[in-house]
């Protein structure tokens, strides 16, 4: 430690993983990377006492040898993955200051890659590292996937949640030209599907094929997060969504399971895929609403429970027997529903539709007649002027007016018959969780 690294132990826990201050405004520079390694290497600041600013020294000064481009941090840094893969901390951070240090990264993080014995996360961090170098150097984008096309030809049987995550790599990447790879993986059977989704979903998200020949598989049951139906009623389900909804949600975030419901029957009647990685962040209001868990079981539980109501809400939409989750309330010993809450979801999931022609938009809007009637200021104002006959007549029109506009965008679909052309940015697997967890996704949705 010297005089300037020891601003490093007043700093204290950080506030966030994506927002890191500009270390180099506190006068760091490249002659004190060997201190801040050591910093970064010393053992008895990891198992300092959690509550003392020491135990966040070593994350402070990872985040500084990033910011400094350090070449002779990458031998230390790759050395910790062993010890460190189990702390979120250095799961969520060290990928991005390898990405940041570049080219001097790529080849210790292949050889590490190859080389036998490593922890399953550990390997999972290397991939992570080099897709994060290949995303912020572009010009590194094939020498990236050189190594990863060396490991799919010799590829890791045993590991199946490995592959899976590293599926996810590769379609940050858009590694199209891997796909003959891709495929011959998937024919050994080792890939887990719950990580980036079964081969047909790879398909589609490299823009590979327009629609799915088969049913998406039910990654809730496949992982066996949750047990059958039969042991696990569609009420403990609900329940547990809104739980989670009530404790980590804030208000830009879906409030309740009704408009959860909702929000997934506009994914549902969309005419093109919405795949999780675009809709997951919207459940919290985006990705700096995103809460943090208090372990993994309780972050994958949910992502499984609302998994479950996703595939019921679309296989209900295909089989014709949808029912919209209203909630109700009792008044006076009478039952009345709420569907107020389905329909702002409903129209939450709108907005990440894709651009419509002018004849879509103008169907759209008339199947959306009675969902904007609840969810809007001129529809309140509209229904301030109703009799109660009247309202209820209107909330028995939404779940029919879901499924016309089910049917007629599912056969636009088919009509059209091309592939989906993404027009906004995909969620970067090596962002953190689109299910709001603010964790990777190595360690919550993908695992």
């Amino acid at each position: 430690m010297n005089e300037k690294t020891e601003i490093l132990f007043q700093l204290g826990q950080p506030g966030d993983h994506r927002d890191w201050p500009d270390y180099l405004a506190y006068g760091l520079t490249p002659a004190d990377a060997p201190a801040l390694v050591a910093l970064v290497s010393d053992e008895a600041l990891h198992n300092a006492d959690q509550d003392s600013s020491d135990v966040w020294v070593p994350v402070h000064a990872w985040r500084a040898l990033g910011q400094l481009r350090s070449a002779e941090a990458v031998q230390p840094l790759i050395a910790l993955f062993d010890t460190l893969c189990d702390d979120d901390w250095a799961l969520g951070e060290l990928d991005k200051v390898l990405g940041m240090i570049g080219e001097p990264a790529v080849a210790p993080l292949a050889f590490y890659l190859a080389e036998p014995g490593h922890k399953e996360f550990a390997r999972i961090m290397a991939v992570d590292a080099l897709a994060e170098v290949a995303g912020q150097h572009p010009v590194l984008r094939d020498r990236v996937l050189s190594i990863y096309r060396d490991y799919l030809r010799d590829p890791d049987t045993t590991a199946p949640t490995f592959n899976g995550l590293l599926m996810g790599r590769l379609l940050d990447l858009d590694a199209v030209e891997l796909i003959d790879d891709i495929r011959r993986l998937f024919a050994l059977g080792c890939v887990d599907f719950s990580c980036a989704g079964d081969l047909e979903e790879i398909e589609l998200q490299l823009g590979l094929r327009g629609k799915r020949d088969t049913p998406p598989p039910d990654y809730a049951r496949l992982h066996g997060l949750l047990p059958d139906p039969e042991e696990t009623g569609d009420d403990d389900v609900h329940a547990l969504v809104g739980r989670c909804l009530e404790r980590h949600g804030t208000d830009a975030a879906i409030q309740n399971v009704s408009e959860l419901d909702g929000f997934f029957a506009a994914l549902a009647c969309a005419p093109e895929m919405i795949v999780p990685s675009r809709w997951m962040p919207d459940i919290w209001g985006g990705e700096a609403h995103a809460p943090e868990w208090d372990s993994m079981d309780e972050a994958q539980t949910f992502l499984s429970a609302v998994s479950l109501i996703h595939n019921q809400v679309n296989r209900d939409l295909g089989d014709g027997v949808f029912e919209p989750f209203f909630l109700e309330r009792t008044l006076d010993g009478q039952t009345h529903l709420i569907v107020d809450d389905w329909c702002e979801g409903f129209l939450r999931g709108l907005r990440l539709w894709p651009a419509l022609s002018v004849e879509d938009m103008t169907i759209l809007e008339e199947y959306l007649m009675p969902i904007r009637l609840f969810a809007t200021e001129e529809g309140w104002k509209a229904l301030d002027d109703m009799a109660q006959d009247e309202i209820e007549e209107w909330q028995q029109k939404i779940g029919a007016a879901v499924e016309r506009q089910h049917g007629y965008f599912a056969k636009r679909a088919i009509r059209l018959g091309q592939p989906y052309v993404r027009e906004t940015p995909k969620v970067g697997r090596n962002d953190p969780c689109p299910c709001g967890s603010g964790k990777k996704y190595k360690r919550c949705c993908l695992h």
